[in-house]
């Protein structure tokens, strides 16, 4: 299943009406999360024409937190505009309409994050609204999609005690769920990983030192073990994965009774290991509840002294990138 989540705004002051011209200002609306997947154009937003008849009507709304639009409801994209902001900032918004109707309203998805504070200006229209979700504005918490007991969940669902699918011990009790939301530097700017670039999966967006799981043909020759895991911020360089910058991105951790393989979006990945540099990047108040469940994080030995695989440090993750992309 392509599952994509979509981050929308709403244009709360100026032009709202088509055709739209002058400024406009917006609020965030929320997320939007979609199922595209009949194999039509399922990496586009926008499977229907601008004039409101349905190419093939798939774009079905599986979560949302917007005003306006409901679980069941079928969204698209139909026309864009370039704007520039008040800030300098630029870039193209796409105008939704939901359920085959050409009800060109107020609620808009962008190509870059929008800013309530900033003034916008409609620029330059074009009838083709379609665009890939990868260049849309994405946000991590919201739609990553966890494999449970209950099926797919979205991440930011998830609760202590719920049963988590793994990789090497079936379903687990999730012990312990953490956020923080941050302005993201270069540094810890999100990564990207576009749908099927590790395999079948959707589009992940992790931090960059979240670990991703791989089994490339090259990882036993050169490190004699079929699956490594590699920081997202190693497999820049490969075709569908960079570095996106936004304004905000809330990150987040899910921790078991061991490290752990779990499925995101489809793609196998680590859950959070907690070891001495992990504990130091998380706040006092954070790290003082994964030492409460967890009070043999202090000793020499625990469940967490070994990764669930061999991970790569950043000049064996190189060299096995470049090997891949050869």
């Amino acid at each position: 299943m392509a599952v994509e989540t979509v981050q929308v705004y709403r244009i709360t002051g100026g032009d709202s009406t088509y055709p739209h011209s002058g400024t406009f200002t917006i609020s965030d609306a929320g997320q939007i999360l979609i199922d595209d997947s009949d194999g039509f154009r399922d990496s586009e937003f926008g499977d229907f024409t601008h004039t409101g008849g349905s190419d093939v009507p798939d774009q079905n709304v599986i979560a949302s937190d917007v005003i306006g639009i409901g679980i069941g409801d079928t969204v698209d994209v139909r026309y864009k505009y370039t704007v520039t902001g008040s800030d300098g900032s630029s870039g193209t918004v796409y105008f939704l309409a939901s359920n085959g109707q050409a009800n060109y309203g107020p609620l808009i998805v962008s190509d870059f994050p929008l800013d309530p504070n900033v003034t916008y200006t409609f620029g330059t229209f074009n009838t083709d609204g379609a665009v890939a979700y990868d260049d849309l504005v994405v946000c991590f918490t919201t739609g990553t999609m966890i494999v449970t007991d209950m099926g797919q969940r979205p991440i930011e669902t998830l609760r202590e005690g719920d049963r988590v699918l793994t990789r090497d011990n079936g379903f687990q009790p999730l012990r312990w769920i953490g956020r923080k939301t941050i302005k993201p530097s270069r540094r810890t700017a999100p990564v990207l990983i576009g749908e099927d670039v590790l395999g079948t999966h959707g589009a992940l967006l992790v931090s960059p030192n979240h670990r991703m799981l791989l089994r490339p043909p090259q990882s036993e020759l050169f490190f004699q073990e079929p699956e490594v895991l590699i920081a997202a911020k190693g497999l820049l360089g490969m075709k569908g994965v960079r570095q996106v910058l936004e304004q905000s991105v809330t990150y987040v951790h899910i921790l078991f009774d061991r490290h752990e393989i779990v499925f995101a979006n489809g793609a196998p990945s680590e859950s959070f290991l907690p070891g001495p540099q992990a504990l130091d990047t998380l706040e006092e108040e954070t790290r003082g509840e994964v030492l409460h469940l967890f009070p043999e994080l202090g000793e020499r030995e625990s469940a967490f002294s070994h990764a669930a695989r061999v991970c790569l440090k950043p000049h064996e993750a190189d060299i096995l990138r470049k090997l891949m992309v050869a």
